[in-house]
């Protein structure tokens, strides 16, 4: 590691400081494609002169000079990861001033996409990949790491490696084969589309937990879990979804909803003869459309799976997958 002053700020290297040049130049108006933000963080990828992509994020938020900041956090939490063996990003360098943090890790190959994504972007069910993920959990629970905010997003994955990004506060564990429920979160992903005895069947092959009917009772109380934090935080969901504030909709003209796909990005053009209209009155609509989505997040069958939501007068006019092979898009099989 190096550390250096440049363009008004003290920065952590790890590499050439090349990889600075040129988006560090003004951190107030950073030159790459804003891909996340919200109130105080926004995340840019960004190409430097070394030639690679990095993604930059930057976090404003006070601290004192004498404790650590967040973006050393995360260095440090990278590093414990390395320590350890596990697949994780690559972080190059960090900077801190007393009202923001900047981390910089190098991007992967664009064949990652997160373990959401990957999930729902075919229609079949991978059981090699639920052997990868298990292998994967295993491994990291083993060496002795607990992640209290474990989920899919925090995984990306190429259908042949897995590696963790993300890993604010994560830390040292003793090295155990019954992890904590936390730390088998990123299953849920699987939860509905591939029978729960199976998934037990496979994590406990990868060394996890004494017998398979433990797994299984671990994996059921997670779904139990699941269901009951979707239960608690429906209601908000509800007005989230139909005021065009949630994630789970695109808000594309006033009125106009189209569905997000499973991992929560639009689609925006269809190919032809796959979505059927119907005009309902408001009321109806409503309901078909929050039940689609109610089922989704519960993991159950949906016999209409409404894509685009648009109010017209009294009425609103509902398409629906008229061809239902392409559901798996949006979060069923």
């Amino acid at each position: 590691m190096i550390s250096l002053k440049k363009y008004g700020r003290k920065w952590h290297i790890y590499g050439d400081e090349t990889l600075l040049s040129p988006w560090a130049e003004n951190v107030e108006n950073i030159q790459g494609s804003l891909i996340k933000k919200n109130s105080n963080r926004k995340v840019w990828l960004v190409t430097a002169e070394d030639g690679n992509c990095y993604y930059i994020k930057r976090e404003r938020k006070f601290h004192l000079p004498f404790t650590v900041s967040k973006a050393e956090k995360e260095y440090r939490a990278y590093a414990l990861l390395g320590e350890k063996g596990i697949p994780c990003a690559d972080c190059c360098a960090w900077s801190t001033t007393f009202d923001d943090s900047i981390l910089a890790t190098r991007a992967l190959p664009q064949t990652f996409c997160s373990l959401l994504k990957y999930w729902y972007t075919k229609p079949e069910v991978d059981l090699n990949f639920l052997q990868k993920l298990c292998n994967f959990l295993a491994f990291v629970v083993k060496a002795g790491i607990y992640h209290p905010d474990f989920h899919s997003e925090n995984l990306l994955s190429n259908g042949e490696y897995i590696v963790m990004i993300d890993p604010v506060g994560v830390t040292e564990a003793e090295p155990t084969s019954s992890p904590s429920i936390r730390m088998l979160v990123p299953l849920t992903v699987m939860f509905g589309d591939i029978p729960m005895e199976e998934i037990a069947k496979t994590l406990h092959g990868s060394g996890l937990f004494d017998s398979q009917e433990e797994t299984l009772k671990q994996l059921t109380l997670l779904q139990a879990q699941q269901r009951e934090l979707i239960e608690q935080e429906w209601s908000k969901r509800e007005r989230q979804i139909l005021s065009g504030t949630s994630k789970f909709a695109t808000e594309v003209e006033p009125g106009k909803f189209f569905r997000n796909s499973a991992w929560f990005a639009p689609l925006l053009r269809y190919p032809e003869k796959i979505l059927e209209e119907k005009v309902l009155p408001e009321s109806e609509a409503n309901d078909l459309w929050l039940r689609s989505f109610r089922c989704q997040l519960l993991k159950e069958k949906c016999d209409e799976v409404p894509i685009i939501y648009e109010k017209t007068g009294a009425n609103v006019k509902i398409s629906l997958l008229k061809d239902k092979k392409y559901s798996f898009f949006y979060g069923f099989r």
